[in-house]
């Protein structure tokens, strides 16, 4: 057959390198095509996580304003807010909660003023908390910390509170004056209520402890049973 001529060569090699193009192309194109699924799938799985997200966000959200409504209407107007630790620490210096045997938190929030006191005077606290969130919260932190305090998930407003020596209580403005007939009409003669920030309308403190704090430096109020509606010009110095 003789010799490839020069032009044959050329045509060959043309065809080889046209072929090989043609299949690097052909396999440029399914990999584009891969990574546009590949793209298109992440995607979509991207929005599906963002929209199941919002709706896990909406969800928690709207259950958090149920339980505010209801834990709102329930005490009247007291929300979760739990006292400033500084507040705590300057409650636990000023007060002697050894000497009390029954001491009641209305509304434990976090559970710090529970802790605090039976850490500090190995006193068991008994607390009352309608709000489900801050009730766990409170019986999670009594529990890992071995406490002996109880939290009770109830409405202090049903509770008898007769038997109690000192109430302690970071509440709402709004519902004071309900309250400070609610103790009147139940605590013993002696019996300390402490509250935080807000006083009780026509009752007359023992003492006012003054937080030394540059933002938290709200006052707390000491009360004593027969002694709480005396002329305050004759309030006692000193716990």
């Amino acid at each position: 057959y003789g010799e490839p001529t020069e032009s044959s060569q050329r045509n060959s090699r043309a065809l080889i390198k046209e072929h090989r193009s043609g299949t690097m192309t052909a396999s440029m194109v399914k990999l584009e095509d891969s990574l546009f699924f590949s793209g298109k799938r992440a995607m979509e799985i991207v929005l599906k996580g963002i929209i199941f997200a919002s709706l896990i966000i909406f969800a928690v959200l709207f259950v958090f304003s149920l339980v505010i409504f209801a834990v709102v209407h329930k005490t009247g107007g007291a929300l979760f807010v739990p006292t400033p630790k500084v507040m705590i620490r300057e409650i636990i210096n000023a007060v002697d909660f050894g000497r009390f045997d029954d001491i009641r938190e209305l509304g434990t929030g976090d559970g710090r003023f529970i802790s605090a006191v039976e850490r500090s005077y190995n006193r068991a606290v008994v607390g009352y908390e309608i709000n489900p969130i801050a009730f766990f919260i409170t019986w999670l932190k009594i529990h890992v910390f071995g406490l002996n305090s109880r939290v009770k998930f109830t409405n202090f407003w049903e509770q008898d509170l007769s038997g109690a020596q000192c109430i302690f209580c970071y509440l709402f403005p709004d519902i004071m004056v309900r309250l400070g007939e609610k103790l009147e009409g139940e605590l013993k003669q002696g019996a300390y209520v402490i509250s935080a920030n807000f006083t009780i309308p026509g009752w007359s403190e023992d003492t006012i402890v003054q937080v030394n704090h540059s933002i938290f430096n709200d006052p707390i109020y000491v009360y004593r049973i027969g002694n709480h509606k005396r002329d305050s010009s004759q309030a006692v110095a000193g716990l």
